[in-house]
């Protein structure tokens, strides 16, 4: 660790505290946890039993007078207003977009030397800038000033893409010194693989279905088949398809009965538009009569594959039109000189099979099962173990007691080594 000021006498509060990372990180570095709150019960009673203080409840029913003098106030309020699988309210959001005036009320009460805050980096961009705004006048209005910066955990050495913008208020208006990280420097991320094999714990391990596997086993002859593999994604039930992807709508039908839709199952006996919408690849439109225009390149990328080996692909038609919709798409993100399936990480997600490097896997959200990323060499799905040590969290001494409110719990966490970096950055310097 880098040589840095003695903490010992610094407290913090740990608002919306979740699991803990910013417990987890500043008691890392020597400070005190003078106060936490915590409205969900069962993460009270975890983050008690990890970290040895009880979280009060709803921050929103609590006096600034009942909260102990601090030099640090922490808050990851909630994001869901303001992420991309939000609704994206931002401070509209009646329940939990306004909780920053909690924060705010707190930091004026209390003059904290900083007040440090996590989040999604749409708070910046949602509602046109006006929440940014909002926040930075409230600051500012208190005697803040305010800086930000947007990190991922690949930045510091860990092999996950998850980016989020750490802000920090400062009562002194003195320029917040941000930390170098390992990108900057031209260090790539070690694998997931090596960074997660020597972590203890297997809280809820689970093997990938006989089902998923033999699709991987499919898609791996197909990838073997393709002499340039790209970023587009490869579509299925494109093979041998022959619709027009632009201009249908000027057809008739008679006209449109000339061609093959999906897995090239001519048109040629449709005698109704509704006939012909049956037998075309889901995601065309109905109403518009073409495909997505951000698939136009992939469907485009599908179609020549298949035309420069049809008889091979047949074959592949076969197995793939049985499988579930989803598991029809593959996105090879992935190593392109290293063409193997199980060298890589892998998410069944509801818009296609992924395929992505171990040195930058996929960002941990509050995750639904299927979403878990698959551990290629092992065939096996990440443990919620094995997901706390992306988030700095894998000497917790317990996780929720159930596979999805540990995802759940862990996808909503703070980063701790990102937030003890920036720590010790922005704060050994006062």
């Amino acid at each position: 660790m880098k040589k840095h000021k003695n903490f010992k006498s610094w407290k913090f509060i740990d608002l919306f505290a979740g699991l803990g990372g910013f417990h987890e990180a500043l008691s890392g570095l020597g400070m005190k946890c003078a106060f936490a709150s915590e409205i969900d019960n069962r993460l009270q009673d975890l983050y008690e039993h990890n970290h040895g203080i009880r979280p009060h409840g709803d921050i929103r029913k609590i006096k600034e007078s009942e909260i102990p003098k601090h030099n640090i106030l922490c808050a990851g309020f909630p994001c869901q207003p303001f992420s991309l699988a939000g609704r994206q309210k931002g401070a509209r959001c009646p329940s939990s977009g306004k909780l920053i005036d909690d924060v705010v009320r707190i930091a004026k009460y209390h003059k904290p030397n900083y007040v440090f805050l996590e989040n999604v980096p749409n708070i910046l961009t949602i509602d046109e800038g006006k929440f940014w705004s909002y926040i930075k006048r409230s600051f500012k209005k208190i005697g803040y000033s305010i800086d930000y910066r947007i990190f991922s955990p690949v930045e510091f050495g860990i092999p996950q893409k998850r980016k989020r913008v750490f802000v920090i208020a400062s009562r002194d208006n003195s320029e917040i010194i941000w930390p170098v990280t390992n990108l900057d420097n031209g260090e790539i991320p070690e694998s997931l693989f090596n960074y997660i094999q020597d972590v203890v714990g297997n809280e809820f391990e689970r093997k990938l279905e006989v089902k998923k596997c033999k699709i991987l086993k499919v898609w791996q002859r197909i990838i073997k088949t393709i002499p340039v593999i790209s970023h587009h994604a490869i579509i299925s039930p494109e093979f041998g398809a022959t619709y027009p992807i632009r201009g249908m709508y000027k057809l008739n039908l008679n006209e449109i009965r000339t061609y093959k839709g999906a897995w090239g199952i001519s048109l040629k006996n449709c005698k109704s538009w509704a006939e012909v919408f049956d037998l075309l690849p889901d995601y065309v439109d109905s109403v518009k009569k073409r495909p997505p225009a951000w698939m136009i390149e992939s469907i485009e990328n599908s179609r020549k594959i298949y035309s420069k080996n049809p008889k091979s692909f047949n074959a592949f038609k076969k197995e793939l039109s049985k499988a579930p919709r989803s598991w029809q798409k593959m996105q090879w993100q992935g190593d392109r000189k290293k063409l193997s399936i199980k060298n890589h990480v892998i998410q069944f997600r509801a818009s296609g099979i992924r395929v992505i490097r171990p040195e930058f896997a996929p960002s941990l959200v509050a995750m639904t099962r299927t979403q878990t990323p698959i551990i290629g060499k092992t065939g096996m799905y990440m443990n919620a173990r094995q997901a706390a040590s992306l988030q700095g969290l894998d000497r917790l001494k317990a996780l929720p007691d159930t596979s999805s409110s540990a995802f759940h719990a862990i996808g909503n966490a703070v980063n701790a080594k990102i937030v003890k970096e920036v720590a010790l950055s922005a704060f050994n310097h006062h």
